[in-house]
């Protein structure tokens, strides 16, 4: 499969349409240039025989370098069986509770999950 086939000027130019339009990379980055003018680079994948999508930010936010560099990231990721939605889900969920660990100890109050439940005997 043909590989890095968009270049900054075509990315920088493309025009939205009354359709969404891809613009391929190659190996699974791609483009997607909705009807409103938003950019969005994509990243499809399959992964336990599931095909999946990623997407990896907007441009020109996200250049195009950096999307090839978050898509062979995640293309490592899959190479090695690992999802890389769910590795971006665990991350969230992980800033998430330190946000709010952060906010309570502020309050005074006991992180999450600070205590440990012992067991119960009968």
């Amino acid at each position: 499969m043909a590989k890095e086939l968009l270049n900054d000027v075509t990315t920088r130019n493309a025009k939205p349409t009354d359709k969404d339009q891809r613009f391929n990379d190659g190996s699974g980055l791609y483009l997607l240039l909705k009807s409103n003018g938003a950019k969005w680079w994509r990243f499809d994948y399959t992964i336990s025989g599931k095909r999946k999508t990623l997407s990896l930010g907007t441009h020109p936010v996200t250049t195009l370098a950096n999307a090839r560099i978050k898509a062979t990231e995640a293309r490592n990721c899959v190479a090695n069986g690992t999802d890389p939605s769910s590795i971006r889900k665990e991350t969230k969920t992980a800033q998430k509770i330190e946000i709010e660990n952060t906010k309570r100890l502020e309050a005074g109050l006991t992180i999450i999950d600070s205590f440990v439940l012992a067991p119960i005997e009968n």
